[in-house]
């Protein structure tokens, strides 16, 4: 017949295990602390074609605030936090997030802006312009294939084109279309479409839902009977018209 073991003696084995448990953690610990870094794995979350931050754009970051980089510095002379923190301060970086595993990897991931289109205003200023009216300076980074937004772009136009953009990138035609936002004279909004010789007026940002529809069914029911490069203007202004000539 089995005996219980005595209580006393059970909590004696949890105590002695416990206490081997948190023994081993603390050695791992330490062992960890001293690994050294032995590879840098930089991610970036971002659409190719749109990427503004690159992996060498990192590692030159990485080595100009830390002398010589983080490459053979051990895990305890490394600060993860500061390292996010700088990577956040860059404008094109969303969010940062860094760790160490035990094979002495420093993993860099990085969640960047994804931008919509690249304002040049008429004084020459350029950016990106992400979600959020989010404004990133071309300086240092790469170059993203958006469309470009030009012409009498006032602070309030700026608004509407960044309006339109939205629309432009929810819709996948329109935005394999798209080559260039101009705003004219008449402070109407037209897409210069990759298409040569030709031009989209969009008029203003209302019913914008509706302008895109009526220009998708007269591309597949129109233009294609009659050859895509037969009208130079299309105008969608006026409510539920399209002039071209």
């Amino acid at each position: 017949m089995a005996t219980s073991m005595n209580p006393y003696t059970r909590k004696t084995l949890y105590l002695v295990s416990f206490l081997l448990l948190v023994a081993l953690f603390v050695v791992l610990g330490n062992q960890q602390a001293d690994q050294i870094c032995e590879r840098i794995d930089i991610s970036i979350d971002a659409p190719i074609e749109k990427q503004l931050i690159s992996q060498s754009i990192v590692q030159d970051k990485l080595d100009k605030w830390y002398s010589e980089g983080l490459s053979g510095v051990a895990k305890k002379d490394i600060s993860l936090l500061d390292v996010e923190q700088r990577l956040e301060e860059l404008p094109a970086v969303k969010n940062a997030e860094v760790s160490f595993d035990l094979r002495g990897e420093l993993k860099i991931y990085i969640d960047q802006r994804v931008p919509l289109l690249r304002i040049i205003s008429k004084g020459g200023e350029a950016y990106y312009l992400a979600k959020d009216f989010y404004k990133i300076p071309v300086s240092g980074i790469e170059a993203a294939r958006v469309p470009i937004a030009n012409g009498r772009l006032s602070a309030t136009m700026i608004k509407k084109v960044y309006t339109l953009s939205t629309y432009v990138q929810e819709n996948d035609f329109m935005e394999a279309l798209t080559e260039q936002i101009f705003v004219n004279k008449n402070s109407d909004i037209v897409i210069v479409p990759k298409l040569k010789n030709q031009k989209i007026i969009i008029g203003d940002t209302t019913d914008l839902q509706d302008k895109f529809h009526r220009l998708l069914v007269f591309y597949r029911d129109g233009l294609n009977h009659v050859g895509w490069e037969k009208y130079c203007t299309i105008n969608l202004k006026y409510k539920d018209q399209i002039v071209c000539n």
